[in-house]
């Protein structure tokens, strides 16, 4: 079956979200999910407020600060619990700790070296307006976007992409060297290229690519994490497609867009001022004079109600005030949805741990758990293929043949700072043992095993010294002292007699 025809096969299924995306996106940001046929010489609609486009990407930057701090790891790795229960204790050695927290910084290093920061912000702007967003992770590492316009996908009833297919449409001129050949077209021409993604298990999964109605690439079985993922902001079990955030709350910024129009209006209305002349008005070039005066100049003519010169007034002063406390009612709710009554993220290039807790709380009560869901779907996925690709690459250490890496994320990963809280509890406890029995307390504790994951969550992983350095240090210093001790005992005895021999002072 050709590409063209199984995209098109998908897409009829995809229109009615299509749809809702376009009527939100319209109230919003307009760019992210412009009208059909839309082109960059054609003005984009515009709304008669912008309030929803603020409150648009002020949730999608307390997303991005929650996701991916600055400074601060928003991630875990960790062994899970059913290879320490294998290993017969509960407790990670040393050695692998220090491993994971390396492997972390490399990964932190590498995220911030694909400049991970803008694609993010980017499918949480598409996540929250059109409630989807099509991410393929390329074998460099970075992330390729699809609009929802430009993918259809097909999900489980756990809602897991088995089937995805992108239609990227490109300039015949920019295309790769190995695909120019596969079309006759002009190079000032467009041409859609396939691609296709089935999923088959886990660990399997299959890639195959049309050029127009070209074949390109077979389907060609792969193994590992599929690089390609149907995003959505919340799924409704049995659909395909998921609901933006925006849609959710279309009826209030609907309303807000009406009320605001209104007020304008009438503000126009009001501010529009009119004088109306009798047509047989006495006094000559009434009209004429009226139209040429100053601001206080006197004129001789009747006015008044009944007179020959009546000014028009606005008298519906009570509409304008009824929108506008609607408006700020409006404006109220939708702040409240949007995270936009209060601000707990200091304008800071490093926060502290707390302070993005609080914010991830925050998110995750008034979104009822939206911040979790996009810790696994967009997060932990991403990590999960980006490990992949640096093993293959031979850009991670290695951390034992028998340790499973386990990536956390969410508010687990967050409350790093809990284990620097537990070291601290614990010397302070050891602060409080009476004098006498400190000694004997502080032999029955393993300090590795305390300081290096403390260390290690402080983001300082290569300031602990391993065992062997410890031991060989400790070694080296005995050898010294053993050897500054052979030298005093042998240079005291020349040192007593030199000084026996001096004469004594007369």
């Amino acid at each position: 079956m050709r590409l063209a025809d199984r995209y098109a096969e998908l897409s009829a299924e995809r229109e009615p979200f299509l749809s809702r995306a376009r009527a939100g996106s319209a109230l919003t940001v307009q760019s992210v999910c412009p009208p059909e046929g839309q082109s960059p010489s054609v003005v984009l609609p515009q709304t008669y407020q912008s309030f929803g486009a603020r409150a648009v990407v002020n949730l999608a930057a307390k997303l991005l600060m929650a996701l991916l701090p600055p400074g601060t790891s928003s991630f875990n790795l960790k062994v899970p619990a059913t290879v320490l229960m294998q290993q017969q204790t509960m407790d990670v050695p040393p050695d692998v700790t220090l491993g994971l927290a390396k492997c972390e910084k490399l990964i932190n290093d590498k995220i911030e070296a694909l400049h991970w920061r803008r694609p993010t912000y980017t499918s949480l702007l598409h996540l929250i307006v059109a409630g989807n967003i099509c991410e393929h992770i390329l074998p460099d590492g970075t992330i390729k976007q699809f609009r929802l316009e430009q993918y259809v996908c097909v999900r489980d009833w756990q809602g897991t992409v088995i089937e995805l297919v992108t239609a990227e449409k490109l300039k015949v001129r920019a295309l790769p060297e190995e695909l120019r050949g596969y079309t006759d077209l002009k190079e000032t021409a467009d041409v859609v290229l396939y691609t296709r993604f089935v999923r088959k298990d886990e660990r399997r999964y299959t890639v195959q690519q049309d050029l127009g109605h070209a074949p390109v690439l077979p389907e060609t079985e792969h193994h590992g994490l599929m690089p390609a993922n149907a995003l959505a902001w919340e799924i409704v079990p049995g659909e395909n497609y998921g609901r933006g955030h925006v849609e959710a709350n279309y009826s209030d910024l609907l309303g807000l867009d009406a009320t605001s129009q209104q007020i304008r209006e009438l503000g126009a209305l009001a501010a529009r001022n009119l004088i109306f002349v009798a047509p047989n008005a006495a006094g000559g070039n009434l009209r004429k004079r009226i139209a040429e005066a100053r601001n206080g100049a006197v004129l001789s003519g009747r006015g008044g109600q009944q007179g020959d010169i009546q000014p028009f007034q606005f008298n519906n002063g009570n509409a304008v005030q009824t929108l506008s406390a609607e408006k700020q009612d409006l404006q109220r709710g939708l702040a409240q949805a949007f995270l936009l009554t209060g601000d707990l993220r200091r304008d800071a290039e490093r926060v502290t741990a707390y302070e993005l807790q609080m914010l991830a709380s925050e998110i995750e009560q008034a979104l009822g758990g939206v911040y979790s869901l996009l810790a696994v779907e967009l997060q932990a996925w991403r990590i999960k293929k980006l490990i992949a690709q640096m093993q293959s690459r031979q850009e991670l250490p290695e951390i034992g043949d028998k340790t499973v890496i386990e990536v956390t994320t969410g508010l687990e990963a967050l409350g790093k700072d809990a284990q620097v809280n537990k070291a601290r509890a614990l010397f302070g406890l050891f602060a409080e043992v009476p004098q006498a029995f400190q000694a004997e307390a502080a032999s029955r504790i393993d300090f590795n095993t305390i300081l290096t994951p403390t260390v290690a969550a402080l983001g300082f992983p290569g300031g602990v010294k391993s065992e062997q350095q410890v031991q060989a240090e400790k070694q080296a210093a005995q050898e010294q002292a053993m050897q500054q001790s052979i030298v005093d005992r042998g240079t005291a005895p020349a040192i007593n007699a030199m000084a026996q021999q001096q004469p004594e002072p007369q």
